[in-house]
């Protein structure tokens, strides 16, 4: 899929019938750090504070920041007055009382690249992995996934086994993303097709509701999933640089 991601205006506009994906490269915005560590709120800026190596502190505040720099665009307000609650799995979701237009998203980094996912009305769940060498894919294939889905990568080359596992992974997070519950929510009973067309199909608690699977390359070397209740969208892409 050939991609164009486009820089955003202040004031973004979005409806039910459009899914909005977003990029940024962590790194490239390491430049900032300090201003955005004063995005954060006091729990977050503790939480960055227990990560044990700076990188990974500096990635969580970029992630964070650049997230409520993204909501900041749709609801028209400073990024730091963007506020959070959390599920029981520890899903965030923007606070009503600013969430006139009953925004959806969620997020997910891996290294320097993060992808967020950004909806109306409908549930999205996004995954973005580095792709690294898995001599020990196809243990952990048997261990997580479907007895056919096993099946499937135990016979392919070690190249070919390496991509069809991350395909099948961020797939799967993606959607018990979009559901709340996160890998937790049992990673071996979501079946995904991985042939044209590409597909879900088995999910677990879905109550009836489709849901669409997207693949895309966000960066060399990266892959990322979105999974978002099926409703005919259409897809933008924005980078926030």
């Amino acid at each position: 899929m050939n991609i164009i991601w486009k820089s955003p205006s202040k004031h973004l506009t979005i409806n039910p019938q459009e899914v909005h994906i977003w990029k940024t490269n962590l790194e490239q915005l390491s430049i900032d750090f300090q201003n955005s560590f004063n995005l954060l709120n006091e729990e977050e800026k503790i939480k960055a504070q227990r990560f044990h190596f700076e990188k990974h502190q500096k990635r969580f505040t970029l992630a964070r920041s650049s997230l409520k720099k993204i909501l900041s665009f749709y609801l028209s307000i400073s990024p730091q007055d963007i506020k959070f609650q959390y599920s029981d799995y520890g899903k965030p979701k923007i606070i009503d009382k600013i969430n006139l237009i009953n925004l959806q998203f969620n997020v997910s980094h891996s290294e320097d690249i993060a992808i967020y996912g950004v909806t109306c009305d409908y549930f999205i769940g996004v995954d973005v992995e580095y792709i690294r060498p898995m001599p020990e894919a196809e243990n952990l294939a048997k261990r997580f996934f479907s007895q056919k889905e096993y099946q499937q990568i135990r016979g392919l080359s070690s190249e070919e086994k390496n991509r069809e596992f991350f395909k099948l992974w961020t797939g799967k997070e993606a959607y018990l993303k979009a559901i709340g519950k996160g890998i937790g929510g049992g990673l071996e009973k979501v079946e995904i097709s991985t042939h044209k067309p590409i597909k879900f199909i088995n999910l677990p608690e879905c109550n009836n509701i489709n849901y669409n699977l997207l693949y895309l390359t966000p960066h060399d070397n990266y892959l990322a999933a979105i999974a978002v209740e099926e409703n005919e969208q259409t897809y933008h892409y924005w980078q926030l640089n």
